[in-house]
This record gives structure tokens, C-alpha cells and sequence, in this order.
């Protein structure tokens, strides 16, 4: 992780993926190589004693959000991990579709979009307007996309809290050129329709 962020220098902002034996280990050293923000992923690993012990010590280390803390099926008791946390908690495989937004509602801070998990832009406006109707944040995240995916999805950037879409990036060969990330921010294309340009 630290190579990785030797990488990227200089961006304002990292998300980092926690959720495993050695997380305030892995928070320590990177701390140690930059004082950027991060926002944390835990994936479903903790438990609820976990989760409650984590997110009061990521937030006196620079963390503004915390992901999908308990694993799908949890979600009883993510009102009391809400409760207890200092950092607002945003569901990601808990949040499918905008069906899923009345019983989440007063239990988290927010909901992680993906397009290929809601049925894409329709389903995710769909998510953004019970979202924003219930007083919940939103991230737009992705999956192993390419170009193609995550500069559709980077079209809801008006309308959301956070973008995280830079998993094309990670890809050996992608066959669009698209969204383009410079120093931590997502730059669109200006060509007509999304801009993509197939190779």
C-alpha cells in the first residue's frame, strides 16, 4: 500500500481498504508517509465491537467516512454503530437498489452507487433521488470497470458527495479512453455524449 501511494504523491485524498488483522498497523505506516485525508473501506470485515472500536480511532487519524463496516446482513445493527461513531457510515453492499433506502435510513450517513450493482444510470438516479430525499450522502464507486464505466458514472458527479472511480486505472489494457484522475480529481472528457473514445 505504501508503494502504491509512492505512486500517486500529492493527492488530497486516499481510500483505504481496511478489514483485516493488521488494520491500525496498515493506518500507522501510511499516516507515516502523508497527511492527506483518507476514507476507509472495511468491506464487511468487523465485527460490531470492532467496527465501534475502529471508527473512534480512524477518526482521530484524518478519516472522513467509513464504508460497509459490517457484512451484508447486519444491518440491525448498524444504528447502533451509527450512534456510537464519529465518522459518518456509508453502506455499499447493504444499498442495491432505491427499495433498499427506507430501512436504511436513520442507520447510516450515506450509500455507495455502483452502477453495474443498480442497473445502471436509470437505477442510479433512481438511488440519488431516495438518497437525497432521506437526507443521505453519496458516494459513486465501481468495480473493476473500465474507462467506459467509470466515466458514465462519473455524469452523477453533480449530484453526489464523493467520486471513486479510478478503477480503470488498475486495468493492463482498457480499450476506451475516458474520465482521466490528475493530482486526485476526476477530469471529463469534452467530446459530445460521455467523450469516450474507443481504441
Amino acid at each position: 500500500m505504501v508503494e502504491k501511494l509512492g505512486e500517486m504523491p500529492g493527492w488530497p485524498v486516499y481510500k483505504i481498504k481496511l478489514g483485516t488483522a493488521d488494520d491500525i498497523e496498515i493506518v500507522r505506516e501510511l499516516r507515516r508517509h502523508t497527511d492527506a485525508r483518507f476514507r476507509v473501506d472495511a468491506n464487511g470485515g468487523w465485527t460490531q465491537v470492532d467496527a465501534t472500536l475502529m471508527a473512534r480511532w480512524l477518526g482521530e487519524r484524518g478519516v472522513d467516512h467509513l464504508e460497509q463496516p459490517l457484512a451484508v446482513g447486519q444491518e440491525a445493527d448498524l444504528a447502533a454503530l451509527q450512534a456510537a461513531s464519529p465518522l459518518p457510515i456509508l453502506v455499499d453492499e447493504s444499498c442495491r437498489t432505491a427499495a433498499d433506502i427506507p430501512r436504511l435510513v436513520g442507520a447510516v450517513s450515506g450509500i455507495n452507487i455502483k452502477l453495474m450493482k443498480c442497473g445502471g444510470l436509470d437505477g442510479a438516479l433512481r438511488l440519488v433521488h431516495a438518497a437525497r430525499a432521506h437526507g443521505l450522502k453519496i458516494l459513486v464507486g465501481c468495480y473493476g470497470s473500465t474507462a467506459l464505466g467509470n466515466t458514465c458514472a462519473a455524469t452523477l458527479g453533480p449530484l453526489v458527495d464523493y467520486l471513486d472511480l479510478d478503477s480503470h486505472l488498475n486495468l493492463s489494457t482498457d480499450p476506451f479512453a475516458g474520465a482521466a484522475l490528475r493530482a486526485g480529481r476526476l477530469e471529463l472528457p469534452s467530446l459530445p455524449g460521455f467523450g469516450l473514445i474507443h481504441d
